[in-house]
């Protein structure tokens, strides 16, 4: 049985998020600095279109190429998590960057089409497979109940990265587009770096005591049921979320125009970098499931109002609601993975999650694209009926994990 300092610590109130950020351990600074660094200049997936362009691939062809590429990137999230758990954190980050680094270097210095494809099936195989070992590493240098205003503080820095991407490709596009993929390439080999000699004497894991009684519960005992329902949920969301990028862009700038419609984009990355960290305070304190549930659902109705209604302002009102939804879900869902994954697999589990979502990128939006040119409206219906499905599994997981935990907490008694 917990002793009485024991129950103490367990029941001390949450240090601030202000707090959570100052003190995060060496580790987590290192891997926020190095990912806000590396993202800057990660310009792979965002002129790769252009590139094959160039390249001389036609419209038949470059979807081809495309469907390799979207089978390289969650093919590298599962081999990052594999090697996360297989060898360690450190050499997972560093070898997954620098062996991205080498892929957008052939694409950089390619003297021909062949050569060039060598070097964009690395960089998708690799670009993005670092991902899984970096939040299995956030997950082992933090205390249970500040994992989700790590994982906001992390995908702050990749957010704030983002937005200052494009800014530093517009300096660096006239010059070609061989250039941008050499500065990913130095981005990514300066990120290897930070984490090599950063990550040198890596910081203590927290104790359990300090973890909380959370930290003792038998996370093994997870149904097959439950996973499925979870992960089923993720990818289901993950599919309707990403249909900003294509069919809701579609529908905007058929409305409205294209620049209406990127004006929409920047409201969303200003709400995004503005409001997550400060919602993390509250939603740290939920079960899981539960911010899941209601940025799952608010992701889908707000998807469906950018599509399906015309007045900019309602679409606005769209763009703020799946916003909310977004920041609601996506600091939750790497920390619920880590709730649901055995202790030595923690790597694994968050390869799977990244794996997940990968395919839905790839999948989702040539899915939306195919139910639109038949039905606008019944793709904004599926839409929300993919939402309450959603809502469902992380509702059956949620339920799973609660009972494992009274299970537990009544072993321990």
């Amino acid at each position: 049985m917990s002793t009485d300092t024991d129950a103490e610590r367990s029941q001390a109130p949450d240090r601030s998020i202000l707090q959570v950020v100052l003190k995060s351990p060496r580790p987590v600074k290192v891997l926020v600095a190095g990912v806000f660094l590396n993202r800057t200049g990660s310009f792979f997936s965002t002129f790769l279109v252009l590139f094959l362009r160039q390249l001389g691939f036609s419209l038949t062809q470059m979807p081809i190429v495309l469907l390799f590429v979207g089978a390289a990137t969650p093919i590298g999230s599962l081999l990052g998590g594999w090697a996360a758990d297989r060898f360690s954190r450190r050499i997972a980050l560093v070898s997954s960057t620098l062996l991205a680094s080498g892929g957008l270097a052939v694409i950089g210095l390619s003297p021909n089409r062949n050569t060039a494809l060598v070097g964009v099936f690395l960089a998708a195989l690799f670009a993005q497979a670092y991902l899984p070992a970096a939040s299995a590493l956030l997950v082992d240098n933090t205390r249970e109940r500040d994992r989700v205003p790590t994982f906001a503080f992390f995908r702050l820095a990749l957010n704030l990265g983002a937005a200052l991407g494009p800014v530093i490709a517009v300096f660096i596009a006239p010059h070609g587009l061989k250039g941008l993929f050499l500065a990913s390439a130095c981005c990514y080999a300066v990120f290897a770096a930070v984490l090599w000699f950063g990550l040198r004497h890596p910081s203590a894991k927290p104790t359990d005591a300090e973890a909380g009684p959370a930290a003792d519960q038998d996370r093994t005992g997870h149904t097959p049921l439950g996973l499925l329902a979870f992960f089923g949920a993720v990818l289901g969301i993950t599919v309707v979320y990403v249909q900003y990028s294509s069919t809701v862009s579609l529908a905007v700038s058929a409305a409205h125009s294209a620049s209406a419609y990127a004006s929409l984009l920047t409201l969303n990355g200003v709400l995004v970098i503005i409001a997550e960290m400060p919602l993390s305070a509250w939603t740290r304190r939920l079960p899981w499931w539960v911010p899941m549930a209601l940025g799952t659902a608010a992701m889908a109705i707000g998807i469906a109002m950018c599509g399906a209604l015309h007045s900019y302002l309602l679409i606005a009102l769209g763009v703020v609601v799946w916003s909310a939804g977004e920041m609601l879900f996506s600091p939750v869902v790497s920390s619920a993975t880590a709730a649901l994954s055995p202790a030595d697999r923690i790597g694994r589990y968050q390869g799977y999650l990244a794996t997940v979502q990968a395919v839905a990128f790839a999948l989702g939006p040539a899915i939306g694209i195919f139910v639109y040119g038949r039905s606008t409206g019944a793709l904004w219906a599926a839409c929300l009926v993919v939402g309450v499905l959603a809502c469902a599994g992380i509702a059956v997981a949620g339920r799973s994990a609660h009972r494992l935990a009274a299970r537990s907490a009544s072993a321990s008694a």
